[in-house]
């Protein structure tokens, strides 16, 4: 099992983390497939192969993917396509 952890500092508020979240799922599910969930401040997003939590803070954001075997060989891609959209997103 390969796993990516990328972890970025935020001034955003509550509501913009919150929402920005949201909308990483939708893409992710809209994009792959599979689902997700809040829990908490945390949103968990499962797919065949992945298995990703996004959480935060008040001054934090924190992503975390757990690749299957076969999802490991994309690993590259995946960690570039997340800090792409964090950087593009995160203030």
């Amino acid at each position: 099992m390969s796993q990516i952890r990328i972890k970025r500092h935020h001034t955003m508020d509550r509501e913009h983390v919150r929402a920005m979240t949201q909308e990483l799922g939708e893409k992710l599910k809209g994009k792959f497939g599979g689902n997700y969930q809040w829990e908490g401040d945390m949103v968990h997003y499962k797919y065949t192969g992945v298995d990703a939590k996004v959480s935060f803070n008040e001054t934090t954001l924190q992503v975390d993917v757990k690749l299957g075997l076969l999802m490991a060989a994309l690993k590259g891609m995946i960690e570039s396509e997340v800090n792409k959209y964090l950087d593009k997103h995160i203030s």
